[in-house]
């Protein structure tokens, strides 16, 4: 059953189901299983951090690394989330309330 509706024409996805980024719970499985299933998967910006072996890596390499592994399980669209910083502060996006 495959819903015509305009987010998932904008999308290319086949069900109007985003996933959570979910930060360190995500990681390229998830996301790859999301969009192989129809929904959008999203990989967030900690997605996947924690040691790998005796030693940590950056955020921009495993950031690097997630991304090649979601290409080789899927050719479907998902998302990544990225946070923008100045100088080590984060850059407002939105007013507060």
């Amino acid at each position: 059953m495959k819903n015509n509706n305009r987010i998932c024409d904008i999308l290319g996805i086949q069900y109007p189901i985003v996933q959570a980024a979910m930060s360190w719970i995500t990681d390229a499985k998830m996301v790859a299983a999301v969009s192989n299933a129809g929904g959008m998967g999203v990989l967030g910006p900690n997605a996947g951090a924690k040691f790998e072996g005796s030693k940590k890596i950056s955020t921009k390499e495993r950031l690097r690394n997630k991304l090649r592994k979601i290409k080789s399980l899927t050719d479907k669209p998902f998302a990544v989330i990225f946070s923008l910083q100045k100088r080590g502060r984060m850059i407002r996006t939105h007013k507060p309330f």
